[in-house]
């Protein structure tokens, strides 16, 4: 048996009902992995509505609304790019991420689901949309940055 428990974070987690414990070693449950993705999921949604289309971010950071892509290199026909909008910045908190510990845009996909990818990683393989065409991030932020 389980229950779910709100964090102050907006996070929903699961706990054994008995003992209200994430790891418990008397039911012999563990939700610490799927409450972990529960956390980075909620905290990238917390970070999203924190700013507003054009808001600056850090300084040398792309503007909240800035429309990125990722160039699909896995050779499929046609190419399937990975497109989005920034939304919003925060640290990557989940253990399971490549990308754990590390400051990411938080990205809204076509689909509406939200993604984190690191900044400077963005910077160097991501391209931007200006003016209906899509240049490389780090040319547009040299542009930015003159």
């Amino acid at each position: 048996m389980c229950d779910t428990v709100k964090t102050s974070s907006g996070a929903e987690i699961t706990v054994c009902t008995p003992h209200q414990l994430e790891m418990c070693h008397r039911c012999g449950m563990c939700f610490v992995d799927m409450n972990n993705e529960a956390r980075a999921e909620a905290q990238m949604a917390k970070a999203a509505r924190q700013h507003e289309d054009g808001d600056p971010l850090d300084p040398g950071q792309l503007r909240v609304g800035t429309e990125v892509r990722m160039r699909d290199e896995s050779g499929r026909n046609p190419p399937k790019p990975l497109d989005g909008r920034i939304v919003g910045v925060t640290e990557e908190i989940n253990e399971e991420s490549d990308f754990c510990g590390e400051t990411c845009y938080v990205i809204k996909l076509r689909d509406n689901s939200l993604m984190t990818y690191p900044v400077d990683w963005v910077h160097e393989e991501w391209s931007v949309k200006i003016d209906g065409h899509y240049i490389a991030a780090s040319k547009v932020l040299q542009l930015v940055s003159s």
